[in-house]
């Protein structure tokens, strides 16, 4: 009896079973098997509620929730574009205000006396006739602006100054190196050495002496010193006490030298090609320097291109 049971042939009599109930019709299986069938699916059910409830629960059918037309769908997305938008554009004004705050701070703190306040300005309007036209601003008189008035960006890098007559709500910024302008065609300017333990790059009688004539609308400006003079490409040009302009102007970064090159008409002279730290044309901001009324500065009330 032990051999006749295996479990080989056991499986083997069950597989014939399976076999033999599968080739039955489905008549005769129909009864029987569906009472026996929801007898042993009785203990499972439980098992099978909890099954389906955690597949639903990690992966949710997407049928499920409230239904919604077309219409509310694109309002919603439409008001969701909008709130997007406006996020990313309150982020950029923050981000502009931080810089804005920065130059503040910057000309503030490479300022040569306390009579003038830093104030920020937008450029409105370029003028689209040619390159380093002049820049229509949105503050004016009651903002404290008046002819003059000297426009830096990033403390001390000079863009130029106010055109007089100064409407009330707007100003025109003449910027340097515009032909036509007494101020910006000739500057007293002071080439700077970089090397450590010089005087501080803001003071206008530190550097070397030279006098700067603009080249057409180029945005350079030629000056000529005694040949060997030791000026190289990349030193600092800053405004000296150019009688033409504010003090408020006098040590602001001019801009660098770009090349030396011997005079052909004076041969024991070299001529120095400075080109301008910024260009006016690509700027957004500007900051001005307003002059107290009350300040007793000596050239604060002198319009710029004046008398040298």
């Amino acid at each position: 009896m032990a051999r006749f049971i295996q479990p080989e042939r056991g499986i083997v009599l069950a597989s014939l079973l399976v076999l033999g109930l599968a080739l039955l019709p489905t008549r005769w299986l129909t009864g029987w098997t569906s009472d026996l069938g929801s007898i042993i699916a009785l203990p499972l059910t439980p098992l099978r509620h909890a099954a389906a409830g955690a597949v639903e629960w990690v992966r949710p059918t997407r049928d499920q929730g409230v239904v919604l037309d077309p219409s509310s769908v694109e309002l919603l997305q439409r008001e969701r574009d909008t709130y997007r938008g406006r996020w990313h554009s309150s982020r950029l004004r923050v981000e502009q205000l931080e810089r804005e705050l920065a130059q503040l701070q910057q000309a503030r703190d490479l300022g040569l006396g306390d009579y003038w306040t830093p104030r920020s300005a937008q450029v409105v309007r370029h003028n689209p006739a040619r390159s380093g036209g002049v820049l229509t601003l949105n503050v004016g008189s009651r903002n404290g602006v008046r002819g003059g008035t000297v426009a830096v960006v990033d403390g001390d890098r000079l863009v130029g100054h106010v055109a007089p007559d100064v409407p009330r709500l707007t100003s025109r910024l003449i910027p340097l190196g515009t032909v036509g302008d007494q101020a910006s065609e000739t500057l007293d300017a002071r080439v700077l050495d970089a090397e450590p333990g010089e005087p501080a790059a803001s003071d206008p009688g530190a550097g070397r002496p030279i006098h700067l004539e603009v080249v057409g609308s180029s945005g350079l400006y030629r000056g000529v010193l005694e040949r060997g003079s030791g000026v190289r490409p990349g030193q600092a040009v800053r405004l000296g006490t150019d009688p033409a302009w504010h003090s408020t102007a006098w040590g602001m970064l001019v801009g660098y030298v770009d090349r030396v090159e011997p005079s052909v008409e004076q041969p024991l002279r070299e001529v120095i090609t400075v080109r301008r730290a910024i260009r006016p044309e690509r700027l957004s901001t500007v900051t001005l320097k307003i002059v107290d009324d009350r300040s007793e500065d000596p050239v604060a009330d002198r319009a710029p291109g004046g008398e040298r």
